[in-house]
């Protein structure tokens, strides 16, 4: 009974993450408004009775997706191993794997640049989790105040929303380049945007970036 029970539990997992893939193509493809459950639903091959045995109404939807694809555990994953690691590498990895996220949630990500100023909802969302990213890593900055690495003087949450914000603005930018020339302009951006950013919060105590 018990087995039965875990492996109606685990195609349940895989039948939920299934439909939130096939809504993470139709709100990218389609933008909020002109994705339908009906749409999902054909996409995922299944009735849309299914859907809303999973999911309360669209909107529960597109929230379940955004969590699925969210930065927020993986900058808190980073932040909280990092130790004593060296911070320009700690935030080098930061903007490493947002960066990455956007660009391999492409469609969700432009989605969101173009429906963020004409659709409460999508808003909401969006400025909800640029809210709870700027937090966690204003929370590693001011950390690295407390311990003298960086000035005291340094207004934390504004370094951590210009950090992401660079770095939004990396892939809004060249998000659709070929592969080749995204590469290299991620590359050439996470090389120069810590130090530069870094030489203006350094203590003077402070050890010097090693990257």
């Amino acid at each position: 009974m018990a087995k039965q029970i875990s492996q109606r539990r685990r195609q349940a997992q895989l039948r939920r993450q299934q439909l939130i893939d096939a809504a993470l193509h139709q709100f990218g493809e389609k933008g909020y408004d002109g994705a339908s459950i009906r749409d999902i639903a054909r996409a995922a091959g299944v009735t849309e009775a299914l859907v809303y045995h999973y999911f309360r109404n669209k909107e529960h939807l597109f929230e379940e997706v955004i969590k699925a694809r969210s930065f927020a555990p993986i900058l808190r994953r980073v932040l909280d191993e990092a130790g004593d690691t060296h911070p320009a590498e700690v935030l080098r990895t930061v903007l490493q794997e947002f960066i990455d996220l956007m660009y391999h949630n492409a469609p969700m990500a432009r989605m969101f640049i173009t429906e963020f100023l004409r659709h409460p909802v999508c808003a909401r969302y969006f400025r909800a989790m640029v809210e709870d990213n700027t937090a966690n890593l204003t929370r590693y900055l001011q950390e690295q105040q407390q311990r003298g690495v960086f000035r005291v003087d340094m207004d934390a949450e504004a370094v951590a929303g210009m950090l992401l914000g660079m770095a939004f603005a990396l892939f809004f930018a060249w998000g659709q380049a070929p592969e080749r020339e995204w590469h290299q302009r991620r590359d050439k951006f996470l090389q120069y945007t810590v130090p530069v950013v870094l030489e203006g919060i350094w203590a003077k105590s402070a050890p010097p970036d090693h990257t």
